[in-house]
């Protein structure tokens, strides 16, 4: 028997046991507004400054430079954001299409160029050289007007970072900031303010040793090397070699080659495969594979209670290994992800807590508490529809010393 799905708001809809479970925690008004927020992209774009190679306020009189908009923000110093124009825009008719898949379609209706590698389908009379086309999304949604850069027959042939679009009108609009050349050379990363906040409360020392247990893409693990000066020993993993190969490019050009160690490991078993990692490590990340359910933006999306259940439980063997990763008596974890839900997010910190992990107490600026009352003091959120960000979940644990090893 299918389960019966409700439509929040326009493309995003939820298994009825999943709606149910979260109207425990949120009015239906308050859903609503917080997936409407979610189908479009916050009113600041973050990102952070590479202080090993640059100075906040050095960087924003260089991208003023190029008449580019951009503030410091009020909270968090090496936090730079761009304004998000677009009220929306309304985007030009063109009698030609090209089919994004849906991250490039996201990317392309905050005004990014569409790129090779996110092309479905182009219309066949397609060509380089002014063409005009409308960039559409698999649900075929128009989000952005452009001109095509390359021949409908040329998507499998040009090299993978080639563009196929030039974006010139898309629904929403953020500085092309990856074809900046302080892009290239390193002097910043684009990544979300709750995101920037999570190595701060990670809080890393010269000389500590952490394991950042889902590294790739490689922004909290950056941060990691840029707050502790590039002088702790950071151990980054992932089990995808292809996002290895990616974070490793990233690291490198943010100048931190030789910075870390990286290898290719599904972490679920790091106790058994880096034995000498055991009681050892002084601080563990875990960003854990969630259900993204505070992404933004998100044109549509489908979610299903037995899908954030697995997610969960999937999770959990993290935090069981993290434990044993980490020294006793001040051993520190912190637990982040970019969704919803408490039983990702609060339901596996009391997991972590019956394992003997201890909770500390996190404040950050223009935060929320946490969704279930023994936490709300304790760990941080950030909601869409309230704090003008993507959703995210922050939380601190200890190892204490343990009696009986």
């Amino acid at each position: 028997m299918v389960s019966k799905e409700i439509e929040i708001i326009k493309g995003h809809r939820l298994d009825y046991q999943l709606y149910q479970y979260l109207l425990q925690y949120f009015s239906d008004n308050e859903l609503q507004n917080l997936f409407d927020a979610i189908r479009r992209p916050p009113n600041r774009y973050y990102v952070r400054v590479n202080t090993m190679k640059t100075s906040p306020s050095d960087l924003v009189n260089i991208l003023q430079e190029h008449s580019v908009v951009v503030y410091i923000d009020e909270t968090l110093p090496e936090a730079l954001w761009f304004p998000v124009k677009g009220g929306p825009n309304r985007i030009p008719s063109a009698r030609k299409y090209v089919l994004a898949d849906k991250r490039a379609a996201e990317s392309v209706y905050m005004g990014a160029n569409l790129y090779v590698p996110g092309v479905v389908r182009m219309d066949d009379d397609i060509k380089r050289g002014g063409d005009e086309v409308n960039v559409i999304a698999p649900d075929g949604e128009i989000v952005a007007f452009g001109t095509a850069e390359i021949n409908h027959d040329e998507v499998k042939n040009v090299k993978r970072g080639g563009v196929a679009v030039r974006t010139l009108v898309s629904v929403y609009e953020v500085p092309k900031i990856r074809e900046l050349h302080e892009y290239a050379i390193g002097l910043f990363y684009d990544q979300s303010l709750p995101a920037q906040w999570v190595a701060h409360v990670l809080n890393p020392r010269p000389g500590d040793v952490i394991v950042d247990m889902n590294a790739a893409p490689g922004g909290k693990t950056s941060h990691v090397i840029q707050l502790s000066g590039g002088k702790a020993v950071v151990y980054a993993f992932d089990r995808s070699e292809n996002k290895i190969r990616e974070m490793i490019e990233s690291l490198s050009r943010l100048g931190m080659d030789g910075l870390y160690r990286v290898e290719a490991r599904d972490t679920r078993f790091l106790d058994v495969d880096r034995p000498d990692l055991v009681n050892s490590v002084d601080r563990v990340l875990i960003d854990p594979p969630c259900t993204d359910m505070g992404v933004r933006p998100r044109l549509f999306d489908v979610k299903t209670m037995e899908i954030v259940k697995s997610t969960a439980e999937y999770q959990r063997q993290f935090i069981k290994v993290a434990w044993k990763l980490l020294k006793p008596g001040g051993g520190v974890l912190v637990y982040s992800t970019c969704t919803i839900p408490p039983l990702e997010n609060e339901d596996n910190i009391a997991y972590a807590e019956s394992l003997g992990f201890e909770i500390v107490s996190i404040n950050i600026p223009n935060a929320s508490g946490g969704l279930i009352d023994r936490y709300r003091d304790s760990v941080v959120r950030f909601y869409p529809h309230v704090h003008g960000t993507p959703g995210f979940f922050i939380a601190k644990l200890i190892k204490p010393v343990q009696m009986h090893q």
